[in-house]
C-alpha cells in the first residue's frame, strides 16, 4: 500500500536501462539498480510542488568515501526542480554496498504529472 501511495503522489522514473555512468569503458556498475532505488526513496513525494510536475532533469552524481550523494550537475529547464532535487538528495547518506565509489552516475528523472 505504501508503495502504491508513493507512485500516486510522486513518480520519479529511473529507467534502469537509461541510467548510465561516465566511465572510460562501457561497463555498467553492478550496483546501479540499488543506487537508483535508494535515490528514488530520498525524494519527499508528499511535498512535491505542482509547478515541477511533468518536469524532467538529468542528474550527474557520485558517492563520496563517506557514502554521501554528491550532485555534480543538474540539467533541466526548471530552477524549481533543480532546487527540489538538491534539497532531497544532495549530501544524503546511502547504504553501504549499494553504490560503486569513483563512478559518476547519470540519472534521468521525470516528475509525474
Amino acid at each position: 500500500i505504501h508503495v502504491m501511495k508513493k507512485i500516486l503522489y510522486f513518480t520519479v522514473i529511473f529507467t534502469f536501462l537509461s541510467v548510465s555512468c561516465a566511465l572510460a569503458n562501457d561497463t555498467e556498475p553492478k550496483n546501479t539498480k540499488a543506487l537508483t532505488s535508494q535515490i528514488y526513496n530520498l525524494f519527499d513525494e508528499e511535498n512535491v510542488p505542482d509547478q515541477i510536475r511533468g518536469q524532467k532533469a538529468e542528474v550527474r552524481l557520485a558517492v563520496d568515501d563517506k557514502g554521501l550523494v554528491r550532485i555534480l550537475s543538474i540539467s533541466t529547464n526548471s530552477s524549481m526542480l533543480s532546487k527540489y532535487i538538491k534539497e532531497n538528495i544532495d549530501f544524503q547518506e546511502l547504504r553501504k554496498g549499494s553504490y560503486d565509489e569513483d563512478i559518476v552516475y547519470l540519472v534521468p528523472i521525470e516528475v509525474a504529472k
